[in-house]
């Protein structure tokens, strides 16, 4: 063993003062190694090859202390472990830590304890008890701790695509009334979109859209993507328009056996299914009907008759001299009284006939259809 107690030469034989240096070499050469607590003085800087702990590990004394005389112990410090390979260091670069990596638990945003070669105010530092801190330009954006993942200051989640330029991101309002937490599915749902259930679950529901086959007005001639104008037009069963043959088939038509018609609704009123209702019994969907009007009299009198009888007025027959004021005839004898009351009388002095019953001939009036007021607008069906 190598280990001396001290590093004197003392006054000696010959043979004693070679035997003390050569066990002062011995040491040096050894690094004192053995039990540290038997080294005796130990000076400054001094390395001791500490035997007494697993693993063995190379010590070196502080600069200032004791120095392991008079019962006193020096201040060591650990160098690595003396049977690992680069003593259990890690080498400045191309080498891998076995164990734990600890990091200074008292260092803040600005200064965080794991940081960068001229960007010493970015990095990882612990923020609080069991929470980490990730700070840029001094100052703390992420935070990680048992309750999850938090971006501070409203800061946004970004996904960058594959060109690492445009983003999908998502944040934070800037201003919140309380915690919102939202939990996604289990399971993804094909052509779903997400909804919540009033507490923030989510599920994926589907989107019914327009059925196919469906009919609306439009306030422009064009036809959106989709639909197709209901002016009878004849398409393929089969391709684009198969979804809309499955609905409609040929209830408007077909041209051939490969072919069908949508509806032909230009200059058309569209009609209400009577579905049973029995307003207008016995119509089938698509079917079409002629104008008609409705029977109606133009009443004259209780039968409807083209007649007119008024006997609410008198006719006076005029015979004799003239009024000598007005130049006009005034009755004279008979005529005087004859007063007509009833609907037709005969003078039997003159033979004159009055009949109070009066034919009304009504002319034809109006344009060249039937129809109420009205907006035209573009029919188009879903395809």
């Amino acid at each position: 063993m190598a280990l001396v107690s001290n590093k004197d030469i003392a006054n000696n034989s010959g043979a004693g003062v070679r035997q003390d240096l050569n066990d002062v070499f011995a040491a040096v050469a050894s690094n004192n190694f053995g039990d540290k607590a038997q080294a005796g003085q130990i000076l400054p800087c001094e390395f001791v090859a500490d035997s007494s702990t697993t693993p063995k590990k190379l010590l070196i004394r502080s600069t200032t202390g004791n120095d392991g005389t008079n019962n006193t112990t020096p201040t060591f410090f650990d160098v690595g472990n003396l049977d690992e390979a680069n003593l259990g260091l890690v080498k400045r670069a191309g080498d891998t830590l076995t164990g734990p990596l600890e990091l200074d638990d008292g260092s803040g945003a600005s200064t965080p304890a794991l940081c960068f070669d001229g960007d010493e105010d970015t990095g990882l530092f612990r923020s609080g008890a069991n929470t980490m801190g990730f700070s840029t330009a001094g100052t703390q954006r992420v935070g990680i701790s048992n309750a999850g993942l938090d971006m501070l200051n409203a800061l946004p989640i970004r996904f960058q695509d594959s060109s690492g330029s445009p983003f999908v991101s998502i944040q934070s309002p800037s201003s919140l009334s309380g915690n919102v937490a939202l939990t996604l599915p289990s399971s993804i749902v094909n052509g779903g979109f997400l909804k919540t259930d009033g507490s923030g679950n989510l599920s994926f529901s589907i989107i019914a859209g327009v059925p196919t086959g469906s009919i609306f007005c439009m306030a422009a001639t064009s036809v959106p993507t989709g639909y197709v104008k209901c002016n009878g037009a004849s398409y393929s069963r089969t391709g684009t328009y198969a979804a809309l043959f499955a609905v409609i088939g040929t209830t408007y038509g077909a041209v051939d056996s490969s072919h069908f018609n949508v509806p032909e609704l230009r200059g058309e009123f569209v009609r209400g299914l009577d579905d049973g209702r029995g307003i207008d019994s016995g119509r089938q969907i698509g079917s079409s009907q002629g104008g008609a009007f409705e029977s109606h009299d133009h009443d004259a009198d209780a039968n409807a008759s083209s007649t007119v009888t008024d006997p609410g007025h008198r006719h006076t027959l005029f015979g004799g001299d003239d009024d000598a004021n007005s130049g006009n005839k005034v009755p004279t004898g008979d005529a005087q009284n004859k007063i007509l009351d009833n609907n037709s009388v005969t003078d039997a002095t003159t033979g004159i006939s009055i009949n109070t019953s009066v034919t009304i001939d009504i002319d034809n009036e109006g344009g060249s259809e039937t129809r109420p007021r009205n907006l035209a607008m573009l029919y188009v069906i879903k395809i």
